[in-house]
C-alpha cells in the first residue's frame, strides 16, 4: 500500500494506518476493510491510557465506547450528570484531571491489566489492615 489510511471511524482525528486494511472498489464507491478491528481498537486504547498528555474529549469518548458504557452510566460511575460527560466529550469543557486518571485505570482494569490504581488500593488496604489488627477490648457501659 502506497499511502497511509486516515482512520476516522474510531472518532479520533489523529489515527493513520500504515497497513492492516484493504480498500475495495465497487459500484457504490470505495470501501475499507480493517483486518483486526478489535485488536486495532485495543491498541489505540492502550496508547491513550499510557500517553503522558491529558485526554481530550474525543479520547475520553473513545475509551467510554470501548468500555461499552453510555454517557449516563459513565456519569453515574464518576458521580456526574450525563450532560457533563457529553460536554467533556464534545470538548466544550475540559476533562477534569481526576476523571482522566480514573477512566485510564478503569479501562486498564476492564482489560485485565494490573493498574497502578489497583496496586495503590492494595497498599492502602494493607495499611488499613495494620490498624485493624490491634486488639480492641469493648465493655458494655450499661447505658448502651
Amino acid at each position: 500500500m502506497s499511502e497511509d489510511y486516515h482512520y476516522t471511524g474510531c472518532g479520533l482525528d489523529n489515527v493513520w494506518l500504515r497497513n492492516g486494511y484493504r480498500i475495495a472498489e465497487d459500484v457504490y464507491g470505495q470501501s475499507v476493510s480493517i483486518d483486526n478491528l478489535p485488536g486495532l481498537h485495543q491498541t489505540i486504547a492502550s496508547l491513550l491510557v499510557n500517553k503522558a498528555a491529558p485526554l481530550t474529549g474525543a479520547e475520553l469518548r473513545f475509551l467510554r465506547i470501548e468500555l461499552d458504557l453510555s454517557q449516563r452510566r459513565l456519569g453515574e460511575l464518576l458521580g456526574r450528570e450525563p450532560q457533563t460527560v457529553a460536554l467533556w466529550e464534545k470538548g466544550q469543557s475540559r476533562v477534569p484531571e481526576v476523571v482522566d486518571y480514573l477512566i485510564r485505570h478503569i479501562y486498564k482494569q476492564a482489560i485485565g491489566e494490573r493498574s497502578v490504581y489497583v496496586e495503590e488500593v492494595e497498599r492502602l488496604r494493607a495499611l488499613d489492615q495494620q490498624d485493624y489488627d490491634r486488639q480492641f477490648i469493648l465493655q458494655d457501659s450499661g447505658t448502651g
